[in-house]
């Protein structure tokens, strides 16, 4: 997997009659989440952006969208669902798209107590063990050893959590991630650059997935810039060699 991060923007398409400067925004962005049913073929071939990621779209009735190798196409219905769709739209590049989210930790009570003991709160260790997938309702890690077995060679993961807090996102489920076979996406959160810009330093995603509004309101190109790959600042330093006296006198 690269160690580029590729910067995905949600397309909201209001209007056929969109003058071509008020498309200059999105210069630079690595794709464009289009819904086929708000934004056709013609009109997207007049946008500066080559990449189409396809969602919520029927390959029946989207004929059009076929034929673009550089098209992806999302399904949101979970892994095996998604897996069908493949099969039997085998020249589409299928994406599945996965809601994680992290359980609250649950406590039950321990039970009456024998003799003089004392009854306590345990924790529900099927909440501790870390990240789920809401449409499998799976672990995220066996989500993932699932899409590997499936084959599919990009998973888009979204916290629904972290989209309603606005407060950036998800990193820690990316540590569930990596190692793995998967081009991961990521998105639910951005709300400002310096969250592109942890997700840099953190790494671990190949893409992540902003909102119109946001790209608007800072520019694809400050945004691409926050996601440059982050290397740390090595300093210089003078080294001198001192020879020890028993090998001066030997010399």
């Amino acid at each position: 997997m690269s160690n580029k991060i590729n910067l995905f923007v949600n397309y909201q398409h209001t209007s056929a009659n969109t003058p071509a400067e008020d498309t200059e925004w999105m210069t630079g962005a690595d794709a464009l989440i289009i819904d086929p049913c708000h934004c056709d073929v013609d009109e997207f071939h007049q946008l500066p952006v080559d990449h189409a990621v396809i969602y919520s779209a029927d390959p029946e009735r989207d004929l059009r969208w076929h034929g673009n190798n550089l098209n992806q196409w999302v399904c949101d219905d979970g892994l095996e669902q998604t897996a069908r769709l493949r099969d039997r739209w085998q020249e589409l590049n299928w994406v599945p798209h996965l809601t994680v989210y992290r359980p609250q930790t649950r406590y039950g009570f321990s039970g009456p107590a024998l003799g003089e003991g004392f009854s306590f709160y345990m924790p529900d260790t099927s909440t501790i063990k870390g990240w789920r997938v809401s449409d499998e309702d799976m672990l995220l890690a066996e989500a993932i050893a699932r899409a590997t077995a499936l084959g599919f060679s990009s998973l888009w993961l979204h916290s629904a959590e972290a989209e309603t807090r606005a407060r950036g996102l998800e990193l820690e489920m990316l540590d569930k991630t990596r190692g793995g076979s998967q081009d991961i996406w990521i998105s639910g959160g951005v709300s400002e650059q310096n969250h592109l810009h942890n997700l840099a330093k953190v790494g671990g995603a190949s893409a992540v997935v902003i909102s119109e509004k946001l790209a608007r309101e800072i520019s694809v190109e400050n945004l691409s810039h926050a996601l440059e790959p982050v290397f740390p600042d090595y300093e210089e330093v003078t080294v001198h060699c001192v020879q020890c006296p028993s090998q001066v006198e030997k010399g």
